[in-house]
């Protein structure tokens, strides 16, 4: 018998066959990626959903007030780790779907993407909703972005819409090249701003201070009435648009607190009612439910982002969107994934730099990091630093994450050869840009874990030729992005510094010369305590730089002297509000070892305890028991918080008037329900 051998096919069949089953394979695993995408964007907006249900008490009642926070950003950023932008989005979506019902059935069943019902939810009524439903099914989210932005805002805004401008202007982006030396002047003057206005500056907001102050500086020779006409139109012009903006009956959702109101209530400044006492029934338990709802919330979304990271990074790096028929990965995330191209490239830039440490990558897998604290530490990550990086975000507030991120940018652009690290705990962090009269920057730095580093002065060249002015390397850049407006204004304040001949980063640095030796100089408040503590508030994550007040640890009705280590300074929503209302605890001695503890509760340790900005892993329990109206938190080497100072033991002191830890009425103090009720004589004169 023979065997006679099957024809082989043309080699031109094989490479269709080939290509064929390729692009079969290449199909399956984008479907595949796409799938396992979408289930982890719907955990992720069910999880922000329920973070909305609870945002929206928060905010209603002001919970977050009971816990120790007087402001909803520092809440946001300190315990939940997001912006308060996206905790009162999510809190309106909530209120929205409430009256939307139907489009909450829709939701429930994964009908609708998390963009597609911020939009609906911005357009629809409980009369139309089941129009707007039928039309969202057939129209793409950047039709319904397109109707939502036609309508120009009113009473159902979202208050974290992505429509492409700011404070209602179009965006121009501003990029600066510069020597880094520079650079370390632009943040110094960032930081004098944020001084200057009395809270945190974006770069944007910054900038018009700065362009502001440096017209009224201008040369001599420079003519300035057109500049000066033209900047009060512009000004004129924002002034009406946001007049006609929020000059209608425009009536907020119940759950949603204004942000300008937020912001006076917090300073004391309105006559709302002041919120209810830290032990009130109608109060207490609600809010620290509220907390834990809205940490599980949370950490639910921070488990979800980083798969969603790694997935998005799988559909760049392969161009999976183009299997799905989009162009581009913005389209792509907000079509498919109902997610914004400001988060799908945000969660992109995080996933790349977790790459650069194992440490890193865990903490943020993990979600022991929050969203806020990856995007501080993104600047300054490397792999031999990631480890420490990691440990001191666990370590410390936000806040101080920030500054001591800030410090270190600031030393590396004054010093090429500084390394990244981080600062040494409670170092105190001192500007290394300080603009000298000649032209030259002084860099200072303090010394060991009190002053970080040894006492140096540099004196960098003041380049008095066009020459040496042209060769100086712009080894850095500033950018950020602004109104159009602003932008021109600082345009302008650029050009009324600028000299001929010289590069255009000169008239910047002219600019911020100016400003920081203007602000620098300027009168301040004769207390010496403000100065100390960075005329800011020094309660752990507070966020205020406005009204503060001179505080007394242990307090002069209780035999408190007026030395340095018994002041802080607080800011007043603080000090009325939080330590006189027995929310906040503050003992021990400043300005490095002063011991906050923040919701403080009658039955049970407070919420969170500080030493200084550093985190405490537990709290300590009350020094008078559980069943005394007067617990107070026990320090290393002080005692009883806000009130009397306490030997290392834990008891009172005999100089203390500290109230017997039974009975149901001490001195003043009367416990009702096993709720506290401040005495009197707590009270500062």
């Amino acid at each position: 018998m023979s065997l006679v051998a099957s024809p082989r096919p043309p080699a031109r069949q094989l490479d269709r066959e080939s290509e064929r089953a390729l692009v079969t394979e290449r199909a399956r695993f984008a479907h595949a990626i796409d799938v396992e995408l979408q289930v982890a964007c719907r955990s992720e907006a069910a999880a922000r959903l329920e973070l909305g249900l609870v945002a929206r008490e928060l905010l209603r009642r002001r919970a977050y007030r009971r816990l120790g926070f007087v402001r909803l950003a520092d809440y946001a950023r300190e315990r939940l780790g997001l912006s308060a932008r996206a905790l009162q989005s999510a809190a309106w979506v909530a209120s929205r779907l409430e009256e939307l019902p139907s489009i909450a059935a829709a939701f429930d069943r994964s009908d609708l993407s998390w963009a597609r019902v911020r939009a609906i939810c911005a357009l629809a009524t409980p009369e139309d909703q089941d129009g707007w439903l039928a039309r969202a099914r057939q129209s793409t989210v950047e039709d319904l972005e397109r109707a939502v932005a036609a309508r120009h805002g009113g009473a159902h805004a979202d208050p974290d819409a992505d429509d492409g401008t700011m404070d209602g202007e179009p965006v121009v982006q501003v990029r600066i090249a510069c020597p880094s030396r520079v650079r370390a002047l632009w943040r110094r003057a960032l930081e004098l701003a944020s001084r200057v206005a009395g809270e945190p500056l974006p770069a944007w907001r910054a900038s018009e201070y700065i362009a502001a102050e440096a017209f009224s500086g201008r040369p001599e020779s420079v003519p300035f009435i057109d500049r000066m006409i033209l900047a009060g139109l512009r000004l004129a012009r924002r002034r009406a648009r946001g007049a006609r903006t929020s000059g209608g009956p425009v009536t907020a959702p119940a759950s949603v607190t204004p942000a300008a109101a937020e912001a006076a209530t917090a300073t004391g400044t309105t006559g709302s009612p002041l919120p209810q006492p830290a032990g009130t029934p109608s109060q207490s338990p609600d809010a620290f439910a509220l907390d834990q709802r809205a940490l599980a919330a949370v950490q639910t979304i921070r488990t979800c982002e980083p798969r969603i990271g790694r997935l998005l990074r799988i559909i760049v790096d392969q161009h999976v969107y183009r299997a799905h028929g989009f162009d581009s990965l913005a389209d792509y995330a907000r079509e498919r994934l109902g997610l914004s191209a400001r988060k799908a490239w945000a969660l992109l830039k995080i996933e790349r730099a977790t790459r650069r440490g194992d440490a890193f990558a865990r903490a943020y897998g993990s979600g022991t990091l929050s969203w806020v604290q990856a995007l501080t530490l993104l600047p300054v990550v490397d792999r031999s630093n990631a480890a420490a990086w990691t440990v001191r975000a666990e370590a410390v507030t936000v806040r101080r994450l920030s500054d001591e991120v800030g410090f270190v940018l600031e030393r590396r652009d004054l010093d090429t050869e500084a390394t990244l690290d981080p600062p040494p705990l409670d170092s105190v962090l001192k500007s290394a840009a300080d603009p000298a009269f000649d032209g030259g920057v002084q860099i200072r730095a303090q010394g060991d874990a009190a002053d970080f580093g040894a006492t140096a002065t540099a004196a960098v060249p003041n380049f008095d030729t066009d020459r040496r002015a042209w060769l100086e390397v712009a080894d850095a850049e500033i950018r950020f992005s602004a109104p159009a407006s602003v932008v021109a204004l600082f345009r302008e304040a650029l050009d009324v510094f600028s000299l001929p001949g010289l590069p255009r980063w000169s008239a910047l640095e002219r600019v911020l010369r100016h400003v920081i030796v203007h602000w620098e100089s300027s009168p301040r408040h004769r207390d010496p305590i403000f100065e100390r503590d960075g005329w800011r508030c020094t309660v752990p994550g507070c966020s205020s730089r406005r009204n503060l007040h001179d505080h007394h640890l242990q307090f002069r009705s209780r035999g408190g002297g007026n030395a340095p280590e018994n002041r802080v300074a607080v800011c007043v929503a603080h000090h009325l509000h939080g330590i006189h209302e027995g929310v906040v605890r503050a003992s021990g001695s400043a300005p490095r070892d002063v011991r906050w503890e923040l919701g403080v509760r009658a039955y049970g340790p407070p919420l969170l305890t500080f030493v200084g900005d550093r985190r405490c892993s537990d709290a300590a329990p009350s020094v008078y028991g559980a069943a005394g109206a007067f617990g107070a938190g026990a320090s290393g080497a002080a005692g009883a918080a806000g009130a009397a100072s306490l030997p290392a033991g834990g008891a009172p002191s005999s100089s203390s008037a500290a109230p017997p830890a039974t009975g149901s009425l001490r001195l003043g103090a009367v416990a009702l329900s096993g709720m506290m009720v401040e005495p009197m004589w707590w009270l500062e004169p």
